[in-house]
């Protein structure tokens, strides 16, 4: 349902502030109790449609009050944010006065912010990952009267310092019968078609089956380049309340989590599937604790699982992990166990075994860091005071940086943690075919990311001429490619006539270019 635009006000606060030891954060070394997997037998259903809508960017024309602050009143809730590898940021938030999500960014690392703009959906709980370089995604859980509740939306932005590349698009599921989407969360991924950016893992009610379904477990995805798109469900697991949903960057393997009260208690379900083969059925595991489980979150990095969910086994709210290589073997671990309550937890892959987490407690937001894959955390560490509900803080791809509700007293508004501990992206490797008139064809390189580069491999292809006779690839390893630098690969000479074609790939990044041979020179457009 559209809504209605007035002025309103917000402050979003900027701040980078000093991580101190939380004294009040006291581990209790508690004994986790065994836990119970179960991959179910549940059958696997799929529904794919075949068009899609779009919604139109509208910008909020306010000026800028103080610096960092935007002069708006009201609570700005449930922050969602990404961060590229020039340190754009991507963000949005829940405006309470407006009942609209507010999509805006930062082109200064978060210093100041954009007054930013909404599509007039209404909604709540938005979700933003970085795709690669400036490409971001997200999505957010529909207001209840649009479409039912039921449509799946899906952000995108080249560029977020540039509001002319904001696009909204959904998938309109309510015309098969779903409606009132509780929960969505987005992953993102870009090692396979440039239309694949990832998938969302959502809670949901169908009349599309037989009975109904309540409050299910959902994934949806991407289907084709030119829109198709895919609903996918096991039968027979309703009362889900919250999702959550990552992808592994080396194993493509997918994770969406979820939440759901069985009527004696809240168990786990971890959905595993493969983003470069969605055919390639992975399961759904059932894990039930000692106590009730609620709140998931999930991420993955090299075969490592990471799953984080509250629990109450020893009577007041802890905050578990069950990690390990395979959904069915997971072993549980403790993120915080304190004498009081840590309640909503959040984490984020670092590198390697490296995975930052936080969670509040007394109203104060935490962080911890496991260096083994969730085996062990650290001693938590304070960031600030927070609001304590669900979704209060959101972290940053790579777990740089994290952004949290606080409140100022007349009302909530939003704060950035400056340097949560984890890094930037790492290294990103882009590549550009020359044009020009030479002796063959040449390439650019570049290393666009936040750390160095080594062992990047590269392939050259020249296909084309009279009758095809030029067939030429040449294959090259880089050997070292440090941030902000560039290094240029050659075909080598070319001998024919005609038209060509010219493909350039370097690690995963890959380009494409025409032009024609002349005898030995190249000629690229």
């Amino acid at each position: 349902m559209k809504k209605t635009m007035y002025v309103w006000a917000i402050t979003l606060v900027i701040a980078g502030l000093v991580i101190t030891s939380a004294a009040a954060i006291v581990p209790q070394n508690k004994s986790a109790s065994s836990v119970r997997i179960t991959k179910l037998d549940n059958q696997l259903q799929k529904l794919t449609i075949d068009s899609y809508g779009t919604k139109t960017y509208q910008p909020i024309a306010m000026p800028l009050d103080t610096n960092p602050a935007f002069a708006f009143a009201g609570d700005q809730l449930h922050p969602a944010f990404g961060r590229s590898a020039n340190f754009n940021h991507m963000a949005a938030y829940t405006d309470s006065d407006t009942e609209d999500i507010v999509w805006t960014f930062s082109a200064d690392d978060g210093a100041t912010y954009d007054a930013g703009g909404t599509f007039g959906t209404g909604g709540d709980y938005p979700s933003i990952k970085l795709w690669d370089g400036t490409i971001f995604y997200g999505t957010f859980v529909p207001d209840p009267d649009d479409l039912d509740g039921g449509p799946s939306y899906l952000f995108e932005t080249t560029d977020p310092t540039n509001t002319g590349t904001y696009a909204l698009s959904y998938w309109d599921w309510s015309s098969y019968g779903w409606h009132d989407i509780l929960d969505n969360e987005i992953a993102c991924d870009n090692s396979q078609e440039a239309w694949e950016w990832g998938f969302t893992a959502l809670v949901a009610s169908t009349t599309y089956t037989t009975p109904a379904y309540i409050d299910g477990p959902f994934i949806t995805y991407q289907t084709s380049e030119d829109g198709y798109a895919t609903i996918s469900w096991y039968l027979s697991l309703p009362n889900c309340d919250h999702a959550d949903a990552a992808i592994d960057h080396v194993t493509y393997n997918t994770y969406a989590a979820y939440d759901r009260d069985t009527g004696s208690n809240y168990e786990l379900l971890l959905r595993l599937d493969h983003f470069d083969n969605w055919d390639a059925n992975g399961g759904i595991y059932e894990i039930t604790g000692a106590g009730n489980l609620k709140y998931p979150a999930v991420a993955a990095n090299d075969g490592n699982i990471v799953l984080l969910a509250e629990t109450d086994e020893n009577g007041n709210k802890d905050v578990a992990c069950f990690y390990g290589t395979n959904p069915q073997t997971l072993t549980q671990s403790f993120v915080a166990d304190s004498v009081d309550d840590e309640t909503y937890p959040d984490v984020r892959f670092v590198d390697d075994t490296t995975f930052i987490a936080t969670f509040i407690s007394n109203g104060m937001l935490y962080k911890t860091v496991t260096d083994d894959a969730g085996a062990t955390w650290s001693a938590p560490e304070e960031i600030d005071s927070c609001v304590d509900e669900y979704k209060s803080a959101d972290i940053t791809d790579f777990a740089g940086q994290a952004m949290y509700e606080k409140d100022n007293g007349d009302d909530i508004d939003l704060w950035l943690e400056n340097d949560l501990g984890g890094g930037g992206g790492g290294p990103i490797i882009e590549v550009a075919i020359n044009s020009g008139f030479g002796l063959g064809v040449s390439a650019d390189v570049s290393n666009t990311g936040t750390e160095d580069a080594t062992d990047v491999e590269w392939t050259m292809t020249v296909t084309g001429g009279i009758l095809g006779f030029i067939n030429k690839e040449v294959t090259g390893t880089i050997s070292s490619l440090p941030m902000g630098e560039s290094e240029t690969i050659s075909s080598g000479m070319i001998i024919g006539l005609g038209s060509i074609s010219i493909t350039a790939t370097a690690d995963i990044a890959e380009a494409t270019g025409s032009g024609t041979q002349l005898l030995i020179f190249s000629i690229v457009s």
